[in-house]
């Protein structure tokens, strides 16, 4: 068992941030493109943030997490909508999903989750055998192993991913790539700087004051034209899209 309540806690914590950056989100979620279908399961949904996000878009949201609490205080944020968003338990490093496939989900999103499973493939595979044919994963991961440092160790991330890494994981769990980029260049120096020469032991959104993160949540919008435009060649993260065919 590798997807403890310290990974989901911190998980959630660093949501609870992301909640103060709302343009920040909605990047992540935008960047995806029009991959979305109507039937989504958040994996690893932690605060329920990328959750009330879906369900303005898609006519059903599966939300899971591994710990009791986190599925309890999820369960009560979503009390008012059942039928539309369905919380349950799940342990991505070991189970099988059977439970979901009656779900007929037509899209996984899966977000800064899979670093911190010691066993990637599984949880991969788990992923393309729930999904119905012609459905997509849409999943977020942090980049290039050579940023790894304090704040990776601090956030329990067993690795960081390369293009080629993510690309031939997803291609061996019976995926086929439909886009595969990064994202977030501006925030690579300061993340190196922090985890590799000051060796911050937190997580990143923690070194960052309120004040500092409103600024950052200010300027999102002209990174993301940037990007939109000039597709930068490194990033603080990946962003793909695989698609289990027909």
């Amino acid at each position: 068992m590798d997807l403890t309540p310290e990974i989901e806690r911190a998980h959630a914590q660093a949501q609870s941030r992301l909640g103060q950056m709302d343009n920040y989100h909605a990047w992540i979620l935008r960047s995806f493109g029009a991959a979305y279908g109507q039937r989504i399961w958040d994996a690893g949904a932690g605060a329920g943030l990328t959750v009330d996000r879906l369900r303005e878009r898609a006519a059903f949201v599966l939300a899971t997490e591994y710990t009791t609490a986190n599925v309890e205080l999820l369960r009560e944020r979503f009390a008012a909508v059942p039928g539309r968003v369905q919380v349950e338990p799940c342990d991505l490093a070991s189970d099988d999903g059977r439970s979901f496939a009656a779900l007929k989900l037509d899209t996984i999103v899966h977000l800064d989750v899979l670093e911190h499973l010691a066993d990637d493939h599984h949880a991969l595979g788990l992923f393309h055998s729930v999904l119905a044919p012609g459905g997509r994963l849409l999943i977020k991961v942090p980049a290039h192993p050579c940023l790894f440092g304090s704040l990776d160790r601090a956030s329990l991330h067993h690795r960081r991913y390369t293009r080629s890494d993510l690309r031939e994981k997803l291609t061996k769990a019976g995926f086929r790539i439909e886009r595969l980029r990064f994202m977030n260049l501006a925030a690579t120096l300061p993340y190196f700087i922090k985890g590799r020469i000051l060796k911050r032991q937190v997580n990143f959104s923690n070194t960052l004051s309120p004040g500092r993160l409103g600024t950052y949540n200010r300027v999102i919008p002209w990174l993301e034209r940037c990007e939109r435009l000039i597709p930068p060649p490194f990033g603080l993260s990946l962003i793909a899209v695989a698609r289990k065919d027909d």
